[in-house]
């Protein structure tokens, strides 16, 4: 079952454009990565540093394979430097879909 991967984070809003480059070094080092469908990262709207990093997996056991993994430290270490205080993960499993474009019958 598909699984959407969401990481609440706080950054300091002066290094804002850090951690947004820091973030496309670490995708760029993830592409390939088994069971990984997409990431996105997105940025709050009122510049207080608030973000919402969303990755869509084939599966929750693919994701937790991953992030138990040797290494993964290692390839998300570019993020760290800049998180400021705690963040929050929640992994939700898509239970129903709207496909958008699709023709109704």
């Amino acid at each position: 079952m598909t699984a959407r991967i969401l990481v609440f984070a706080n950054v300091a809003p002066a290094v804002a454009n850090e951690f947004e480059l820091a973030y496309l070094q670490v995708t760029a080092r993830m592409k390939g990565t088994p069971g990984l469908l997409g990431d996105e990262l997105l940025r709050g709207p009122d510049g207080s540093g608030r973000y919402l990093l969303l990755s869509e997996w084939e599966s929750e056991e693919q994701f937790l394979a991953w992030e138990t993994a040797p290494g993964h430290r290692e390839i998300t270490s570019p993020m760290t430097p800049y998180w400021s205080g705690s963040f929050e993960r929640r992994i939700y499993n898509i239970a129903a879909r709207l496909e958008h474009g699709a023709a109704a019958s």
